[in-house]
């Protein structure tokens, strides 16, 4: 329990960490207020019960003489309703603190969702070739609701209503020991042998319900992703059944983990309301006398009005605890992940003047380390020339490509931009400085304008930029004569109602849109059309000398318009070898 509240404080960042403690003392003030609005039902029953110990007691005594009461039944009416506002006010003031800490527990919700997904953003690229976007995704999007209403709203509930607990155990501890340390003893080894035999199983379905959760997100993702394959293989009701399959042990797992944290409270008020008479029946026995009687078991009877609710809530909110652990341990160990420093952030561009190199480069990828991709490489790429890249799949062209783009790291030799080595410091400057253009363009649901200029806020497009990256792109034509809206025309999710080649263009268009000093280009010209292609080479020429491109593609045609052609040819029992020629 110690290292589960200390991992949901390290959730909260510095400045949510001062408001908790602030919640924290606004909870202790309305177990204050609610210990008053239960004590002050004691001296209404009091008199109520013998008016004559409004003379008696000497509290009541002053009060009756201060405020010139002419009798003992208007002293009544006014005790009882001064009891009343009391009560209501004590209500009103546990409702308003109820609220605010809903609110700042609601709260959390946007906040932790927004740093996880920062945390997940700022990891560096190979990051996400070892991690599923769909789990990345019921991270963020189910697991973060999860840990702030299965977990954080029952656990400040926890310690909201063990306030309002406690303060009633201080009063009726202090109106009769025995009688307190009685009802303290029952209520508490009910609850805790009820705790002790389900938290166990509350850890098990807790765990298999996150497995659950990851099996739904993976299978819808995967169906709705590619549902072209799966309407051509006819594959619907195997994604159907594997996601109902899932997503019954989810729900299952769930219902379980309800019943679990609810049932108790029926055989606590059971136990309770049975208490309340033998209370009763005690006090009657101890004293004979029905005039102390009554006060003490209106208190005894509003404490438990108080204090079962809150017991309950407890309960509930500990085997939310035991439930959530397993989706708190993976959030908390996600949002402990290591963050780039401040100097990756920024920078003006590094733009090439002379060269960029790549010098003894070798890389295996985390999952196959023992097999190099890159062996050795060097390559010597002079500014302002286009360098083609050809060789067969699984050649490590595309390695290459993420390696000159800053996206994975060597574990051996250097890239340097005019003698500049590329690392953590400097690599967000010398990617501001390049445009990409992968083999499989990502197209938001969103205008043509919007993708082009992918990444900028709406109203800070600037439309000359947009339509010179697409004149360049050779799209600028179709859009203003084929699309009815020309570049506020929306192109559907992923892109659907453009064609593969037109999609390719958009995705150049969106590498021009910055005018970056280096233009690299990932097969980006294996969905265009002989015409298309021929018109892109014959751009490239014109960009050759005042950009740095880099073309990686399988047709020979597609590197035409390069200056210097590399081959790379590679087996698996030989290191890759890098062959160059002009053309």
């Amino acid at each position: 329990m110690r290292e589960t509240l200390k991992k949901v404080w390290a959730l909260f960042a510095p400045a949510e960490q001062r408001k908790a403690i602030l919640m924290l003392l606004l909870v202790i003030l309305m177990a204050i207020a609610e210990t008053a609005g239960v004590l002050s039902i004691v001296p209404f029953l009091s008199v109520l019960a013998r008016p004559a110990i409004v003379h008696e007691n000497q509290w009541l005594r002053s009060a009756y003489g201060t405020l010139s009461f002419s009798s003992e039944n208007s002293f009544i009416v006014a005790l009882g309703l001064t009891t009343m506002v009391v009560v209501i006010a004590s209500s009103t003031f546990k409702a308003l603190t109820f609220h605010v800490v809903g609110r700042f527990v609601h709260m959390q919700r946007q906040s932790l969702g927004v740093r996880l997904l920062a945390t997940y953003l700022r990891q560096p690229y190979e990051f996400f070739l070892a991690r599923n976007s769909s789990e990345l995704s019921k991270g963020v999007l189910s697991e973060v609701d999860l840990v702030i209403f299965e977990l954080l709203q029952p656990l400040s509930m926890l310690i909201a209503q063990g306030a309002v607990v406690l303060a009633m155990i201080v009063l009726v501890l202090a109106y009769d020991p025995l009688m307190a340390v009685c009802i303290v003893t029952a209520v508490g080894l009910l609850y805790g042998a009820i705790y002790l035999l389900v938290r166990k199983r509350l850890s098990n379905i807790g765990a298999a319900r996150q497995i659950a959760n990851t099996l739904r997100f993976k299978s819808c993702s995967e169906v709705l992703g590619g549902i072209k394959d799966v309407k051509i293989t006819h594959a619907t009701e195997t994604y159907l059944t594997r996601f109902s399959h899932a997503s019954r042990e989810f729900s299952r797992h769930s219902a379980t983990s309800d019943t679990l944290s609810q049932s108790p409270l029926y055989i606590v008020e059971a136990v309770g309301y049975t208490g309340l008479i033998l209370i009763a029946l005690v006090l009657l026995w101890r004293s004979g006398d029905m005039a102390q009687v009554l006060p003490a078991l209106g208190l005894y009877g509003f404490a438990a009005y108080r204090l079962l609710p809150a017991v309950q809530i407890m309960y509930r909110g500990l085997a939310r605890l035991r439930f959530s652990s397993a989706t708190l341990n993976n959030i908390y160990n996600d949002l402990s992940l290591p963050q780039p420093s401040s100097a990756n952030l920024a920078g003006p561009p590094l733009n090439p003047k002379k060269e960029i190199r790549l010098q003894g480069i070798q890389y295996a990828y985390p999952s196959a380390s023992d097999k190099p991709v890159l062996n050795g490489m060097d390559l010597v790429i002079p500014a302002n020339t286009s360098v083609g890249i050809a060789g067969k799949s699984g050649a490590g062209k595309s390695t290459l490509m993420d390696i000159i783009l800053g996206l994975l790291q060597p574990q051996a030799g250097r890239l340097l931009v005019d003698g500049i080595p590329i690392d953590n410091s400097n690599v967000a400057a010398w990617q501001c400085a390049i445009g990409y253009v992968p083999q499989h363009i990502y197209l938001a649901d969103a205008s043509v304008a919007e993708n082009i200029a992918f990444g900028i806020p709406k109203n800070e497009i600037d439309m000359q930029c947009v339509e010179r990256a697409a004149r360049t792109a050779q799209i600028h034509d179709f859009i203003e004569q084929e699309l009815a809206e020309g570049y506020s025309s929306v192109v559907g999710d992923r892109g659907i109602r453009l064609s593969g080649g037109q999609r390719q263009r958009v995705g150049i268009a969106r590498a021009l849109y910055h005018d970056p000093a280096v233009l690299c280009m990932d097969e980006a010209t294996s969905a265009l059309d002989t015409e298309t292609e021929e018109a892109l080479n014959s751009a490239i020429r014109n960009l050759s000398g005042s950009k740095t491109i880099l073309v990686i593609a399988h047709r020979e045609a597609s590197l035409r318009a390069c200056d210097t052609v590399i081959s790379m040819d590679a087996t698996s029992e030989e290191p890759r070898e890098v062959n160059t020629h002009v053309r």
